[in-house]
């Protein structure tokens, strides 16, 4: 039975949308014998107001100051990163090498729901699900931006634009194929996210496959040869240990998927220059 050693994908209730205490994800985590635990809750933005998406900009030092506490408190026991989910958004870019430079941020992972527009209004890419190439073809183009700026350790769910395709054309797989391209050209792992699982029963009516993670999607990552991790993409505490252990194997297997080791992903983590400026 496979089991992880290490979740980058971690949430806390500061975004609206998670529940549990921060050390209770840490305990759990513990309980499952994780190494190493990342909390990577929906980035804080100044001058954005999201209920039910991401914590106030007002709340980022308290955040901040709870991870580290923790990262004290069990020293020893379980390794403990700050990080962040975060979009990579132009007008932030500055912003959030500010948080590397000045707030000890271990690591963003690029998670690109939505872009805001001029009001601070959001533009989500994924919640309707329609066939809107439009859409599909921003959020492509966003997420290649985001794996070139650098800023990013890895890609969480870069197929959850499939949440709205209902028709897998040549234009999809296409782009599908630009995004595993640009994986390997920027050696930005991409990753299986476990989240997606919950959705399953919506897009099996449909073409027989997850939202995400997504067998088109990660057939083409297998052939291109895209680094990848697991993440369990957690919003309660209970979701560290009761992940679908044989559906993981299952995955790995049907597309010779390869996840980064504990080893591996903390050589990603320690050689990023942001972080060690």
């Amino acid at each position: 039975m496979i089991l992880l050693t290490f979740n980058l994908h971690t949430h806390t209730t500061r975004c609206g949308h998670a529940i549990g205490t921060d050390e209770e994800y840490v305990l759990e985590a513990i309980k499952g014998s994780y190494h190493l635990l990342g909390f990577s809750d929906h980035i804080m933005l100044p001058g954005i107001v999201h209920e039910k998406m991401r914590a106030s900009f007002s709340e980022i030092d308290e955040y901040i100051s709870s991870i580290n506490c923790l990262k004290e408190k069990y020293k020893g026991v379980i390794d403990i990163k700050l990080g962040f989910e975060a979009e990579y958004l132009p007008q932030f870019v500055e912003y959030y090498k500010t948080l590397y430079r000045e707030k000890g941020l271990d690591y963003l992972i690029l998670g690109q729901h939505l872009q805001y527009d001029e009001n601070g209004l959001p533009l989500y890419y994924w919640r309707e699900k329609t066939d809107d190439m439009e859409k599909i073809l921003k959020y492509k183009n966003d997420l290649i931006e985001g794996m070139k700026s650098g800023l990013f350790l890895y890609v969480a769910h870069p197929d959850i634009f499939m949440h709205n395709v209902t028709v897998i054309s040549d234009e999809i797989i296409g782009i599908c194929r630009e995004i595993c391209n640009a994986s390997v050209k920027y050696d930005i792992p991409l990753e299986i996210n476990l989240g997606g699982l919950g959705y399953s029963n919506l897009k099996a009516q449909i073409y027989g496959t997850n939202p995400y993670p997504n067998h088109y999607f990660w057939e083409i990552a297998n052939e291109i040869g895209c680094k990848c991790v697991v993440g369990v993409d957690a919003h309660n505490p209970g979701k560290l240990t009761s992940y679908k252990c044989e559906f993981v194997i299952s995955f790995m297997e049907r597309f010779n998927l390869k996840p980064l080791t504990l080893d591996e992903i903390n050589v990603y983590i320690n050689n990023n220059k942001l972080r060690n400026n």
